[in-house]
């Protein structure tokens, strides 16, 4: 005769931890597209499952504080549609070849299972050491990274040793296998009474081949004017092709002597200068990304809140004939400020290689707890 313990495993095993759905909202056809949504529960992540209308589906879930866990998959979605997910308890369904992450005495390094891979220095100098497939690289070495401007025009690059010679923590938050992500904590500036908190979190999903980044800054006695991400970027040009998202899209061929620049400020005007010189303007809320491409490469970036975020004054796009990608947002004020973007490295061309759009990343699907 079996125990009353032993009766009860089935039951738990089916009993429903979550419910939610996923909606596409800006209109657009999503393929394997990255969903991410945190809830609250007792279970442990390994046993825990997802299904989709009761069939099973690849996820992964993570702890992220004591109580609430972390759940990452992939879903196609048409314009506008909208599916129901659940989270029961059980064994989870087994998922592909999956990512992982590497730990070295100096970096991270992030790889898929197709053989691309992203290096990140521990100390978070630079941002990104590498972006890498076993064909090509889409960086030079020597990017600054991140980097908070202070409101006497002194900067400082996010990472390495912080005042009083604290250095920056950093810890892999997921380990794969399909979606990885990295963490990076500690104090910026000058000396103890001039510095800030930041936190910088990295999240690379299995099924397209960009990095998420996330930069909060907490600055109460107003100290930071202005966040910086700088990279140098691999182009083997002349020439070095642009696309820029304003209200429509602007493309530029750069020749080595000339450099672009996308200026926008809050929610109002918005310009394009190729080579000092204007080359476009427009009212309206530009999208905020831009192409950087070579015959052979493409690396897109997309801001979230392109000029909506709070407290920010200005934003802008600059390219320079030899790859140099800078963003930066400037800030009226507010204590917290933030940068949230996007990289995606792709092949030419960049239509092809892609299969996302720039406006696909800046619009995450959204995830709705019931």
């Amino acid at each position: 005769m079996k125990s009353a313990a032993a009766l009860l495993v089935p039951a738990l095993l089916g009993a429903q931890v979550a419910q939610f759905r996923v909606h596409e909202t800006a209109g657009l056809r999503r393929f394997s597209y990255p969903v991410r949504g945190s809830f609250a529960t007792s279970h442990a992540p390994d046993g825990l499952r997802l299904l989709e209308e009761g069939k099973p589906v690849a996820a992964q879930f993570t702890a992220r504080e004591p109580g609430r866990v972390e759940v990452d998959f992939a879903a196609s979605l048409g314009p506008h549609e909208s599916r129901r997910y659940r989270v029961d308890a059980g064994a989870p369904a087994a998922a592909a070849e999956g990512m992982r992450v590497e730990e070295t005495d100096s970096s991270y390094r992030v790889r898929h299972p197709n053989g691309l891979e992203f290096e990140v220095p521990r100390n978070l100098l630079g941002m990104l050491k590498a972006a890498r497939t076993p064909r090509t690289s889409y960086l030079l070495p020597d990017s600054q990274g991140l980097v908070a401007v202070y409101r006497d025009d002194i900067e400082f690059r996010a990472g390495g040793i912080g005042h009083w010679g604290t250095p920056t923590r950093s810890r892999v938050v997921k380990a794969g296998p399909l979606a990885c992500a990295l963490r990076f904590e500690g104090m910026q500036g000058l000396r103890g009474d001039r510095s800030v908190a930041s936190v910088v979190e990295m999240e690379f999903p299995r099924s397209k081949s960009w990095v998420e980044i996330v930069w909060t800054v907490e600055d109460p006695q107003g100290f930071v004017s202005g966040l910086i991400a700088d990279l140098n970027l691999n182009i083997q040009g002349p020439p070095t092709l642009v696309d820029f998202g304003a209200t429509s899209m602007a493309y530029v061929a750069l020749r080595k002597d000339q450099a672009a620049s996308f200026v926008a400020a809050r929610e109002g005007e918005w310009r394009i200068d190729v080579g000092g010189q204007p080359y476009a303007s427009g009212s309206g809320v530009g999208e905020g990304w831009a192409h950087v491409m070579d015959s052979e490469r493409a690396t897109a970036v997309a801001l979230a809140e392109f000029t909506r975020a709070p407290g920010v004054s200005r934003e802008r796009i600059d390219v320079s004939p030899q790859g140099r990608l800078v963003v930066r947002r400037d800030f009226r004020g507010g204590e917290r400020k933030s940068l949230r973007f996007w990289l995606h490295f792709v092949g030419m061309p960049v239509q092809v290689g892609a299969a996302t759009s720039p406006q696909s990343m800046q619009a995450p699907l959204e995830v709705v707890w019931e």
